[in-house]
């Protein structure tokens, strides 16, 4: 009975830890949102990622994935983002996702945060930047079809 008495004890700890990360990460993306066009003037040309694309990658960053899908599809439809400029977003994204929770949920099982944030960002710029910057990416999507059937540029 003891044992179960702790496990329940060291649970709901943990809950609570993870309750004080995710509910201001989710706080933080509803003010993300109304400052969008602010945040739109800022951009990665190094990386080939416009302004209009950076609210998706912030997006993904920040919440991930799982919980930014909806907004970043959605973002990325409604502003013309080009389909170059989405992989260069979802590549980046694959590595760097939720860098802010993810860091923080490690830290709390013992990981160190600022080795964590820094290998992923580095990483993440560094392929992006490579594939960006690599023929055989922009051979391929020189002969991409668009939505109508015509090549894109």
């Amino acid at each position: 009975m003891e044992i179960i008495l702790v496990a329940l004890k060291d649970s709901l700890a943990l809950t609570v830890k993870l309750l004080c990360i995710i509910l201001p990460l989710s706080i933080s993306y509803e003010f993300l949102k109304h400052r969008q066009s602010a945040i739109e003037k800022k951009h990665f040309a190094f990386l080939g990622i416009s302004g209009k694309g950076f609210v998706p990658l912030v997006t993904g960053i920040i919440i991930g994935l799982t919980y930014g899908a909806g907004v970043i599809i959605y973002s990325i439809r409604t502003s013309n983002t080009s389909k170059k400029e989405a992989f260069l977003i979802l590549l980046f994204l694959s590595i760097c996702h939720a860098i802010i929770e993810d860091t923080l949920i490690f830290v709390v099982i013992g990981a160190n945060g600022l080795v964590l944030i820094g290998f992923r960002f580095a990483l993440a710029i560094i392929l992006t930047y490579l594939i960006y910057r690599s023929r055989l990416f922009n051979a391929q999507f020189d002969c991409f079809p668009g939505k109508d059937g015509r090549i894109e540029q």
